[in-house]
């Protein structure tokens, strides 16, 4: 046991009528896993147990919207508001409770910062005024005085729905741009009636739903609230703005706590940072917001390890910890530390990939290193079972696909060996800790490297396979985990019959993997041909400007590395190349490379362009299986299957998913993909013996 190691992180914590068996919590975040309809269900139900049983404290389920005008960028948010979710909720808490942990339910309205078009019936935005969300560009209708009074009513309605299905708590936001941050930040609210001008006008409606819902909910239930302890953009309310909020709020005696955040939509890399912001950027605003009130404040910061949260509650920075994206990785986090096994915990990569990006793109959150997340129900630990008899496996490919495979067999009683051609484990994942702020990649591979090895993965490094030597191995399977390379042709979709583009064969044309493998071979004048627009992309031009290259990238797209986007990384990518004198070409895609020249045209007017005197070209492009030694197997072998870029070059959340269904022997596509809403059904109370 650890316990002793961190004493305060696993002290508990008393708040109103409640003990809080820690101090780790999991802070509110939008998951997207409620049916259509807006309610609980199974999905919503295991993610949760699954982290209560993995030991945590306490975990506050996010965005329970509490009016119907509280649209969404995408659906599976919860309807607070609905009578129907006492029923739901109460198998949601009660399956928390069973495990010893507490929850409580954030109760949001959007406002301006939802898309009527998420919505069937083109519902319309509500805000402090008549303002545009920055995200989506819809205008907000400037709410009314009986609006108000509904939204009020909203609140009320929807906490007391959560106190009855036996919710520990609720927590009102005031923070991200929502509603109630639109009526209290001058940013959002141009009103001129007792509503907007004066600070004591800004904050009438959040007061007036304070003091709404701890009224009806009575003197029992925890209420929080949710602050943004700096807006993050210019002219926004900062730190000592929010401390004024934040002691005029303790003053009304209503609340129990303070969740302390940072950032608004127009500076949504700060909401849910990505790698590229520190770890603990927001732990000395936290802390003197905790000098400055008396209610415990609770802190998130990006916190990844026992150890940065011990230290934080140790100077008494804060009361409580959200590691909030470490249990999304790893929901047995808790647990593991408490009982000395921290090398086990699967770390969170904050790359933003699987718990972010997907929102944006309008489905439910899961994590690139745990692909159990939001599939609890039928991938969580406790579905894993021994396989019917032991046999022996060959992965080929010691890469994110093949490491996950390998783990995955091996935990099921087979024995496993892992064949690697290079001298190290990590495949695709070794190039891309090289690139400026993605050294955290390479959790990847060491979590995997000690699941193997605990497990009893045989692994053979410098061992190039070929069909002999796997024969000779004698196997009764094999997994083709054996990767992707750049395609060199300079091939793009937008021109698909040109198959070669003339000149790439040049000496001074590189790929990504050639720069980083030998980057003194690059010139000082470099043209990047983009044709990708994702974070490879951008990492390897960030790559290139910091050491001291002169950068100019020319890109199919009608946005420089728009998929950086979804991820929440593009304005901090965008300071470091900007500032550092990148320049670039949009919508256009090379015809010819002419020694230092290079020949292009426009996507769409067709006009011609040649710029001139590179000294390198970098080819940031597609990447093409190599799948020989497959195609190969398969003529001669039984049961041989591939996973990860061997079938089709993705993401290496793509990867890693297909390497845990292969570990798991789940290759029939019949059975393995999960059908939409197969997981948003609805069985009632669980049985804690389902997480046996």
């Amino acid at each position: 046991m650890t316990v002793e190691r961190y004493p305060h992180l696993f002290q508990p914590l008393r708040l109103r009528g409640i003990t809080l068996r820690n101090r780790i919590m999991q802070s509110a975040h939008a998951m997207a896993f409620n049916s259509p309809e807006g309610l609980t269900n199974n999905r919503d139900i295991y993610y949760h147990a699954a982290r209560a049983k993995g030991g945590i404290g306490l975990m506050v389920t996010g965005n329970r919207l509490i009016h119907p005008t509280s649209n969404t960028f995408c659906r599976g948010y919860p309807y607070g508001y609905r009578e129907e979710m006492i029923e739901r909720d109460t198998a949601l808490t009660e399956a928390v409770h069973g495990f010893g942990a507490h929850i409580f339910a954030q109760l949001n309205h959007f406002g301006v910062m939802g898309e009527t078009h998420a919505m069937d019936d083109y519902r319309v935005l509500w805000s402090s005024s008549n303002i545009k969300s920055p995200v989506f560009g819809e205008m907000a209708k400037a709410m009314e005085r009986s609006d108000m009074d509904e939204v009020v009513e909203g609140w009320v309605r929807s906490a007391e729905y959560a106190r009855l299905a036996g919710f520990d708590g609720v927590e009102i936001h005031l923070a991200h741009s929502y509603l109630l941050h639109q009526f209290i930040s001058p940013l959002f609210n141009k009103r001129n009636d007792e509503y907007g001008g004066s600070y004591e006008n800004r904050m009438r409606l959040p007061l007036e739903v304070i003091a709404a819902v701890r009224e009806k909910v009575g003197p029992d239930l925890v209420i929080g609230i949710r602050l943004s302890m700096d807006e993050m953009v210019p002219g926004g309310m900062q730190i000592d703005d929010w401390i004024k909020v934040a002691q005029t709020v303790e003053a009304t005696g209503h609340i129990d706590y303070i969740m302390a955040t940072a950032g608004v939509y127009q500076s949504a890399t700060y909401i849910m940072p990505p790698y590229d912001v520190p770890n603990g950027w927001l732990v000395d605003p936290v802390a003197r917001l905790k000098r400055a009130v008396k209610l415990p404040v609770f802190c998130v910061s990006g916190i990844g390890s026992a150890g940065e949260a011990e230290a934080i509650l140790a100077r008494g920075d804060a009361d409580m910890v959200a590691m909030t994206r470490a249990q999304i990785a790893d929901p047995e986090f808790a647990r593991k530390t408490a009982e000395g096994r921290e090398d086990e915990i699967y770390h969170c990569l904050r790359c933003n990939q699987g718990c972010v990006s997907r929102l944006f793109h309008g489905t439910s959150m899961t994590c690139q290193v745990n692909p159990a997340t939001g599939r609890e129900e039928v991938f969580g630990p406790q579905t894993l079972e021994l396989a019917p008899a032991a046999r022996h496996w060959v992965v080929v490919g010691g890469g994110p696909a093949g490491m996950k495979a390998a783990e995955g067999l091996a935990k099921r009683g087979h024995r496993v060996t892992l064949l690697e051609k290079a001298g190290e484990l990590g495949g695709q994942v070794n190039h891309i800790v090289r690139l400026p702020r993605r050294d955290s990649f390479a959790w990847i591979t060491e979590d995997l490297k000690v699941q193997m090895a605990k497990a009893g993965v045989q692994v053979k490094l410098n061992c190039e396979a070929s069909v002999d030597s796997i024969r000779a191995l004698q196997p009764d399977g094999v997994i083709v985990a054996t990767g992707s390379l750049p395609d060199r042709s300079g091939y793009s979709d937008i021109n698909p019959l040109v198959e070669q583009v003339p000149g790439l064969d040049a000496e001074h044309v590189f790929t990504a993997l050639d720069v980083l493998a030998q980057p003194q071979r690059v010139g000082k004048r470099v043209l990047v041909l983009d044709e990708e627009g994702n974070r490879y992309s951008a990492g390897i031009t960030e790559l290139l400007v910091e050491n001291g290259h002169e950068v100019h990238v020319v890109t199919r797209w009608n946005a420089l590395f728009h998929r950086l986007g979804t991820t929440l990384d593009q304005p901090v990518v965008y300071a470091n190349l900007f500032s550092r004198g990148l320049t670039y070409t949009l919508n256009a895609w090379v015809s010819r490379v002419r020694g230092t020249a290079v020949d292009l045209f426009n996507l769409y007017s067709g006009e011609e362009q040649t710029l001139e005197g590179f000294d390198s070209i970098v080819l940031a492009v597609r990447h093409l299986p190599v799948d020989g030694l497959y195609h190969a197997l398969k003529a001669d072998l039984p049961n041989v299957h591939r996973v990860g870029d061997a079938v089709v070059p993705r993401k290496t959340d793509h990867a890693i998913f297909e390497g845990f269904l292969a570990g798991r022997e789940i290759f029939d596509n019949w059975k393995r993909y999960i059908e939409p809403g197969a997981l948003e059904g609805f069985d009632g109370p669980i049985e804690a013996h389902r997480f046996t």
